[in-house]
């Protein structure tokens, strides 16, 4: 009952429209061509709803099949998007204070060709190539400031392996296998994290002995 309920409520947060400021959104691109869109923010115990459609004035088509309960982030995870197509999401949360708040629309470019950030070899024992590909052109579009990074499980930085203004298109870089503090990075599970205007990328890296 009260999951229909809020569905009713859901459908009346789109026609209205947000009564304050939005908050921003985190988008993160990844090699399988899918994208996660996360409303900035701690909203534990509400339960939310994402929309989204192809128009700023909809129609509006629900991505989750139900009302979720946010246990933290309130996110979506979108596998059904097209290279250079702009989309546009909209979160409709009620707290658990009760009320509505209803966020967007979002506009959401998902460029031509997906970022794209690896490590080469991987799984690896000691240096290699890290390799970070930007959507676009070299000689039309302007590079754009990047930062790539390698973060352990718990999110801390341990090695910045580029930071500056980076060309469209790929660019290949020379990697010691050494964290910031000169050591040898150890063995276990580390996350190559690509940040840009365009979003972020994030994989999977190796380390053995």
């Amino acid at each position: 009952m009260r999951r229909s309920f809020l569905a009713v409520l859901v459908l009346g947060a789109l026609a209205s429209g947000p009564a304050f400021a939005d908050p921003d959104i985190n988008v993160q691109y990844f090699s399988d061509q899918t994208i996660r869109v996360t409303l900035v923010g701690w909203y534990g115990g509400a339960y939310y709803q994402v929309w989204r459609s192809g128009e700023r004035v909809g129609p509006y088509s629900p991505l989750l099949s139900q009302l979720t309960l946010c246990t933290g982030d309130c996110y979506v995870g979108d596998q059904d998007v097209v290279p250079g197509t702009t989309y546009y999401y909209r979160f409709v949360l009620q707290p658990s204070t009760g009320g509505l708040l209803s966020y967007g629309p979002y506009a959401v470019a998902v460029p031509n060709a997906p970022l794209i950030a690896r490590i080469l070899p991987n799984p690896s024992n000691g240096g290699g190539r890290l390799e970070l590909s930007l959507p676009g052109s070299s000689r039309y579009d302007a590079p754009l400031q990047t930062e790539a990074r390698l973060v352990d499980l718990q999110g801390r930085t341990v090695a910045m392996l580029f930071s500056g203004p980076l060309t469209r298109g790929r660019t290949s870089v020379a990697w010691n296998g050494r964290s910031d503090s000169g050591q040898s990075l150890a063995a276990g599970v580390y996350f190559l994290r690509l940040s840009t205007p365009l979003g972020t990328s994030t994989t999977r890296v190796v380390r053995f002995e």
